[in-house]
């Protein structure tokens, strides 16, 4: 039986994950075989590409070491999670290394499921781990009514009167349109960004998504410019296989990866708030 995977060489939410699983067990600050193919379905589920991470290759080691034992885990982990019970029962002989084309497949389930929502009487609901695609035809009135609650209610005692997302719904739902994002993403993403559409950037830089080039926060002609290329940045990364907020914010490519925890929550918040605005009468 192998001395197992040290937690310490891990980083970041990896090592977190880590750390949970093994208090989970027996708390010695390594992983057995059987934790690791846990860990692995923890990562995939967090957004975290194993395969393009420096421990990989050891946890492959360690788990070819003992696959006999313990072929299927991995794949059944991730199948209960997706409550798929024909995958979990199933007999999976795979290699361990196998593991790293498992969320190449699960983004073309998820490209496969996506949902044709515009005949729908109300949105889908949108969480963390939903898919942020959709064709919903959003009622731009209605849209702009929740943008109002979001900045003018009363309780805000006009602190984000004079912010840039002011009368910006149609903006939002074009770009959603237009790159196939859920503009509530949009909309959360900027709220976020841009705290609420007051900050020094929105203000000075139209910049409302945090956008940078060459390392510095590009300065763009108009909202409107910074809402469509949000929506691209987010598209380009649903394209990478991050096709869900959470996998979004802790991909490391939007936010930083210490903040994930944060941003995510700040962002399903203002969804959160969006939805129980949103009221299409059509």
């Amino acid at each position: 039986m192998s001395d197992g995977l040290d937690i310490n060489i891990l980083t970041g939410r990896a090592k977190e994950i880590a750390a949970e699983v093994d208090n989970k067990n027996v708390k010695d600050g390594k992983l057995s075989e059987k934790e690791i193919s846990v860990f692995l379905a923890e990562c995939e589920k967090n957004g975290i590409e194993a395969s393009k991470e420096p421990w990989y290759s050891k946890c492959s080691e360690l788990l070819s070491k003992n696959w006999d034992n313990l072929k299927g885990m991995v794949k059944s982990q991730l199948a209960l999670q997706n409550n798929d019970v024909a995958v979990r029962d199933a007999t999976y002989v795979a290699p361990a290394p196998e593991v790293a084309l498992m969320k190449q497949e699960e983004a073309k389930r998820a490209e496969a499921k996506e949902t044709e929502v515009s005949s729908l009487p109300k949105p889908l609901k949108l969480g963390a781990r939903s898919n942020i695609r959709t064709n919903y035809e959003w009622s731009e009135e209605e849209f702009e009514k929740v943008l109002d609650q979001m900045l003018n209610a009363p309780r805000y005692k006009g602190k984000f009167k004079n912010s840039v997302l002011q009368g910006k719904a149609k903006a939002f739902i074009e770009a959603g349109k237009k790159f196939n994002i859920d503009p509530r993403i949009l909309v959360a993403i900027s709220m976020c960004e841009s705290q609420r559409g007051i900050s020094e950037k929105a203000r000075k830089l139209n910049n409302i998504g945090g956008l940078k080039i060459g390392g510095k926060y590009h300065h763009f002609q108009t909202v409107e410019a910074s809402i469509d290329s949000i929506a691209k940045t987010v598209n380009t990364r649903y394209q990478e296989g991050f096709t869900t907020a959470s996998k979004i914010a802790h991909s490391g490519k939007y936010c930083a990866k210490h903040a994930a925890a944060s941003w995510l929550s700040d962002v399903n918040s203002y969804i959160g708030f969006f939805d129980k605005y949103y009221k299409d009468e059509n």
